[in-house]
């Protein structure tokens, strides 16, 4: 195991720690494919898949979940809604109680009310399925059951062990973005070339990635979410740009870069392109410097914001400047209004993003960790000069 049973015992005491703090008896954790973390930080075990299912009785439903039942006392119960993964799911997780089950609120709700827990968290609230809460509230009666954010508040400080692996994400973040952008030139392949970094980011790291690629050339840029097929790709031209935004994962946890490089010489680039890259490349520059603790994601999206307006882009600008990162791809903060102040062991990402609609677009990102007097750039090898591939 990357991370050690001693590493997730720790984690077990801060979850209790901050149920007592939060005046909850107990906590359920849930997730899904997508968004893996707080089972994955409780117990290792996460879900690969999401579909439709038929059941006993006869009807489908969704699958691709899992949840943790954890109290500030009892054993941890841990559930999956896949049958077929429960060998996995067993072998996986440090809680001897793990199991299938169809329908959480089943196993979770007897236990919750032979217990007396009477406060319970439910955390990533806004994704937890309605027939769950639904039945919880007709087996546990008078339980109240408490929208929270408390896995995520827990996830956001880094422990040595996490910010070990998170280097390493981030050491191959910069070489799979380094490897393709090398194969840039006029007259290659936009797919072939994103295609290479894909490749390098699963030889270096873990097979399933962190999250989708977004990644282009030229006026694909533009959209801030291209990425090319093998039927939707051309060959590179003399003066566009190939920008790659990629997020390979290591032991799990997310690594999130973002660079650029010109097809020829630089000077062939549009001069709209090169004054929006150098005004991203301010932004990314002053935010980097201006982190600390007790910053906030919407003072550091403030400081962009002036930036860009004073250089006459604020309309180019995308709101998000940021987030979160960790066993998620974009955990809190998120850099759009989050006032809540920044504490050293956190990592998070800075990435100003300008786009030209139907030109351009530019994203320069890296994964900062936030220290104890203000920030290291776990992504600072790979080269942000603007160049060309002659």
């Amino acid at each position: 195991m990357a991370i050690t049973k001693q590493e997730l015992a720790s984690r077990h005491e801060r979850v209790r720690s901050a149920l007592l703090e939060g005046e909850f008896d107990a906590l359920i954790a849930y997730s899904t494919a997508k968004v893996a973390a707080n089972v994955r930080f409780l117990t290792d075990y996460f879900v690969r898949f999401a579909g439709m299912q038929n059941i006993r009785e006869g009807e489908y439903h969704m699958f691709g979940s899992c949840a943790v039942l954890f109290g500030a006392d009892g054993e941890p119960m841990v559930r999956t809604d896949q049958p077929w993964d429960i060998a996995r799911a067993k072998e996986i997780s440090v809680f001897p109680d793990t199991a299938y089950t169809g329908l959480f609120a089943q196993d979770f709700g007897s236990v919750i009310r032979d217990r007396g827990y009477r406060r319970v968290a439910i955390d990533n609230w806004y994704i937890f399925p309605a027939r769950e809460f639904m039945a919880l509230t007709e087996m546990a009666p008078g339980v109240e059951f408490v929208p929270s954010h408390l896995m995520s508040e827990v996830r956001r400080i880094k422990s040595d062990a996490e910010l070990a692996i998170m280097r390493r994400s981030a050491a191959l973040a910069v070489l799979a973005v380094e490897t393709s952008l090398d194969a840039v030139q006029v007259g290659a392949d936009e797919y072939e070339v994103v295609l290479l970094c894909e490749e390098t980011m699963r030889r270096g790291g873990d097979i399933e990635l962190a999250g989708g690629s977004i990644s282009g050339c030229g006026p694909n840029t533009s959209t801030g979410s291209w990425v090319p097929s093998r039927t939707q790709s051309r060959p590179i031209e003399a003066g566009e740009w190939v920008m790659m935004d990629v997020c390979p994962r290591v032991d799990g946890y997310a690594g999130d870069i973002s660079r650029h490089r010109v097809a020829g010489d630089v000077s062939d680039l549009d001069p709209r392109l090169k004054r929006m890259y150098n005004v991203a490349l301010l932004m990314s520059e002053e935010v980097r410097k201006a982190i600390k603790p007790g910053m906030s994601g919407r003072d550091l999206n403030s400081l962009a914001e002036q930036i860009a307006e004073g250089e006459g882009l604020l309309e180019n600008k995308i709101g998000l400047l940021g987030h979160g990162l960790g066993l998620d791809i974009h955990d809190i903060p998120d850099f759009y209004y989050d006032e809540s102040a920044l504490s050293p062991g956190e990592v998070i990402t800075v990435e100003p993003c300008l786009l030209l609609e139907g030109v351009g677009g530019v994203r320069i990102e890296d994964m900062v960790l936030v220290t104890e007097d203000g920030s290291e750039t776990l992504t600072s090898a790979a080269d942000r000069e603007l160049r060309g591939s002659d």
